[in-house]
């Protein structure tokens, strides 16, 4: 294997580790998102957009070549016209480069679309751990207005409370004013009550007495008449 093809080659094996640990299901995405955020990936990210373009470049043109190679070797034809060990060593040489070009067309499709792949998987990773921050913001924006609505809810409530206890304060008062006046007024009634028929007997009495002295004078008058 040329320099060329083994730098390749290293290239998909790491693109194969990177892939397999973006692909951790125990690694939350606000962890990544903080991991591209760093300083040293933002001092690498000025440049990373161009040498991502120049990489996927090469690896495209290294594509196309192996894709060219194996064309050219799957269609040679070996002629017989030389001896049949030439032949065979001819044969064996023809299929040794193709087996070149196709580990070559396999390695760098492979290398090429992994790196489609990263971009991606990057891409989404960043897209997941900004949605989860604006979920986490949410959660706390709603969590903060349910505790306030709960303290107004509270407060009025706790003043609804304070307003209805000072009214039943304010009924209980006049209540027991009311049947403190009514107490005082039946006391009074009763006295006058008491007070009138004491009158009414006094008024009896001096009748009768009246009565009975109007007789007792009529009587006379009439006897002194006779005398």
């Amino acid at each position: 294997m040329t320099l060329q093809w083994s730098i390749i080659a290293a290239v998909l094996y790491v693109e194969i580790a990177v892939t397999f640990i973006l692909l951790l299901p125990w690694i939350r995405p606000s962890l990544w998102s903080k991991l591209f955020k760093s300083r040293l990936v933002t001092a690498m990210s000025a440049y990373a957009q161009i040498y991502s373009y120049a990489a996927a470049f090469v690896l495209f043109i290294l594509f196309a070549d192996a894709v060219r190679e194996v064309n050219k070797y799957s269609h040679v034809e070996v002629t017989m016209d030389s001896s049949v060990r030439h032949a065979a060593d001819a044969d064996a040489i023809i299929h040794m480069r193709l087996f070149r070009a196709q580990r070559n067309f396999y390695i760098s499709g492979f290398a090429l679309l992994l790196f489609l792949v990263i971009k991606r998987i990057m891409h989404l990773l960043s897209r997941s751990a900004q949605l989860e921050a604006a979920s986490e913001a949410a959660m706390r924006q709603a969590e903060s207005a349910s505790k306030a609505a709960k303290t107004l809810m509270n407060a009025g409530g706790e003043g609804e409370v304070a307003d209805l206890n000072r009214k039943i304060e304010e009924l209980g008062a006049e209540l027991k004013k009311t049947q403190i006046d009514r107490d005082t007024l039946r006391k009074q009634a009763e006295s006058l009550q008491r007070e009138y028929d004491r009158v009414s007997d006094i008024l009896v009495e001096y009748e009768v007495r009246f009565f009975f002295c109007s007789l007792t004078s009529e009587r006379q008058f009439k006897v002194g008449l006779r005398r």
